[in-house]
């Protein structure tokens, strides 16, 4: 590891399973593995707070979000992105954490969703099936904190994201450092054809290298918040891991719904008839291919680190960072179960959420979003 802070322990349980190169040795060794850093996890203790933000909900290819499992004549899913902001003590200091506090506007510079508005319309894609639900700095000020008191922001992987506006020379959060593997780094720094279309090709120019924390391992911040690798639907990608009054809650985006982590149980058509069909216990979020065997494991061991939902056992406590979403533009493409949000801890809130910005679509589906 490089510039790690003083407070950050170093993770190894999970060091001798991920030395197994033939893949089914090593989902086998992790099942076996993966309890005991649950456990490592759960025993550092729990953070101060957490609380999660809606972004935005936007399109997404249905053929990725599932793998191609699901039975739908919809093109798209749709897609909310969530943020959230966790406080821990640390060093014997107050410590804050964005997670994935995504800054869409600059994000629709990616390849890959900048062809999408070209080909179906900028106007159809930004005021019609998207819906911003505010930005981070926005959340931020309403739950009274101040941009200055950013600590860290880290990502479970950095497709679509531009790190300039937040971290970048004049960037709005001036103390924040990014908390990032170093496969992630090496990734953007000369991606492959089929990767390049998901990264802003210049989203980390012009940052200072001491505003980036390069991970090698899997690493816990504080109490109860961990990094752990998890690679697959990146190679550079980690699932954030954190220790609740509700249990042991994991987020990533190697799935994208709950029906992701439990497919037999999955009440969208199709699914759990492939996962009966092909004999598979997880579905994949498939829009890249570099390392699919990867991200199978890893999605198992993301489910068994997660305690299930106290209020529905048969799902896992796995957030998506960008989570399948109820809407009229997919049918039958809405998740079985959501969590709708990840609460924890002591931070008092101005107002819970912000309500949509003036002049976009799609209340209707956020409502939906929320409830499904």
């Amino acid at each position: 590891m490089s510039n790690l802070p003083d407070h950050c322990v170093r993770l190894g349980d999970l060091d001798q399973a991920r030395r197994e190169t033939v893949p089914g040795a090593q989902l086998t060794a992790l099942r076996r593995a993966a309890p005991r850093l649950r456990e490592h996890i759960r025993a550092s203790g729990k953070p101060s707070s957490v609380r999660t933000f809606d972004l935005i909900t936007f399109p997404y290819p249905a053929s990725f979000a599932l793998g191609g499992a699901a039975w739908s004549p919809a093109p798209y899913v749709m897609m909310t992105n969530r943020m959230q902001v966790v406080r821990f003590e640390a060093g014997g200091t107050t410590r804050t954490l964005l997670v994935n506090p995504s800054d869409y506007e600059r994000g629709m510079k990616t390849p890959f969703f900048a062809r999408t508005a070209e080909l179906a319309g900028d106007f159809l894609i930004k005021n019609v099936l998207t819906a911003r639900w505010g930005a981070p700095e926005i959340h931020l000020a309403n739950a009274g904190i101040a941009p200055e008191e950013i600590d860290y922001i880290t990502f479970d992987h950095l497709h679509v994201q531009d790190l300039r506006g937040w971290i970048g020379p004049g960037g709005r959060f001036p103390r924040a450092r990014l908390l990032v593997q170093r496969e992630e780094l090496e990734t953007l720094a000369e991606p492959a054809p089929l990767q390049a279309i998901w990264y802003v090709a210049d989203g980390l120019t012009g940052i200072a290298p001491e505003r980036i924390i390069t991970l090698d391992e899997d690493v816990l911040l504080g109490p109860g918040v961990a990094l752990v690798r998890t690679p697959g639907h990146t190679r550079g990608n980690h699932s954030i891991v954190l220790n609740t009054d509700d249990g042991i809650w994991v987020i990533s985006e190697n799935g994208v719904s709950v029906d992701a982590m439990n497919p037999r149980a999955s009440r969208i058509a199709g699914v759990a008839r492939h996962a009966r069909t092909w004999d598979v216990e997880v579905i994949l979020n498939a829009n890249t291919r570099e390392d699919t065997l990867q991200q199978y494991n890893s999605m198992v061991l993301e489910r068994t680190l997660a305690d299930p939902c106290r209020a529905a056992p048969e799902w896992p406590q796995f957030f998506p960072s960008s989570e399948l979403t109820r809407h009229w533009m997919a049918p039958g493409l809405a998740p079985t179960y959501s969590h709708g949000a990840i609460t924890h801890g002591d931070l008092v809130m101005g107002r819970a959420r912000s309500a949509p910005l003036p002049g976009r679509a799609g209340a209707a589906a956020s409502r939906e979003a929320r409830h499904s």
